[in-house]
């Protein structure tokens, strides 16, 4: 399929039931302009917008009269959009927005303006990484009880702060399902930690194995546990080493600087924490 408003049309058959159940309403008017099509969903004063251009097909969100920000970006080439592809992106699209805004009313839409853009799975196959903020907005879904804390944090700091979210909220529910030894609970997580691990930034590396996964105290049952859910030997393998790293002498300061982490300021581009142990430790085994 070659024809952009015919692609879009597509992922709207498969999309537009969904979004209804959770009250988003359509005309089915495609609107092109140039090399663009986008198709808008409205719930009252809040509009979802499917925008196609280049290769990429855009979620989009708008509160009244403020400019539409992302909420997500999908893979979308032209030709290669089948049925069976049209179908995967719709369901994507479907779990953005219901993870958003099902059991929502819209008089409290305006909560959720401004949330960060997760990333979707069709845009790591383009050569995109996960983020922080998609790890956090994908256990949001396995443990609903985050979703207030969540949103809070963005619209607090104007950004997602996803080290104070872990460490002050998202954390408890992560180690309390490794304690509990839930196979089918441990299966979901590690499903989401290790998918998101092995295609993620190194920031969203360093949260996994670092303030997340290194408040396991490199207790062996717990780690255990990791072993049978971690498919992946080098992701294992690093979790193992920051857990035995942080739980000595010289883990202490490392240790400090997670349970009091500084004070929030504006973004600045800095090394990542788990690059500054390892360099760190480098260092020590060099001066022996």
């Amino acid at each position: 399929m070659a024809d952009r408003k015919e692609a879009v049309s597509l992922v709207c058959r498969f999309a537009e039931d969904e979004l209804k159940k959770i009250g988003f309403s359509s005309d089915n008017n495609i609107c092109e302009e140039k090399e663009t099509a986008y198709i808008d969903f409205v719930k009252n004063d809040l509009t979802l917008r499917l925008l196609s251009h280049d290769n990429v097909l855009d979620l989009m969100e708008k509160l009244g009269d403020e400019e539409f920000s992302k909420l997500s970006t999908n893979l979308f080439e032209l030709e290669n959009v089948d049925e069976k592809e049209a179908k995967s992106i719709a369901n994507e699209i479907i779990e953005t927005a219901d993870e958003k805004y099902n059991e929502k009313s819209a008089g409290s839409a305006n909560l959720t303006k401004k949330a960060p853009a997760s990333i979707s799975k069709s845009a790591v196959r383009a050569g995109m990484t996960y983020d922080d903020n998609t790890l956090a907005n994908k256990l949001t879904a396995l443990y609903p009880e985050l979703k207030d804390a969540y949103k809070d944090n963005f619209q607090k700091y104007g950004e997602f702060l996803s080290e104070k979210f872990f460490t002050e909220h998202a954390n408890k529910y992560i180690i309390d399902t490794i304690k509990s030894k839930d196979t089918q609970a441990n299966k979901k997580l590690f499903k989401i930690l290790s998918d998101i691990y092995l295609d993620g930034s190194s920031q969203v590396q360093d949260l996994i194995a670092v303030t997340i996964l290194g408040e396991l105290n490199n207790d062996s049952e717990l780690l255990a546990v990791c072993r049978v859910y971690i498919e992946d030997d080098e992701f294992y393998e690093t979790v193992a080493a920051i857990n035995k790293m942080l739980s000595g002498k010289s883990g202490e300061k490392w240790r400090a600087k997670l349970e009091n982490p500084p004070k929030y300021k504006p973004k600045k581009q800095k090394k990542g924490f788990m690059a500054n142990m390892l360099d760190a430790s480098q260092m020590q085994q060099n001066n022996k």
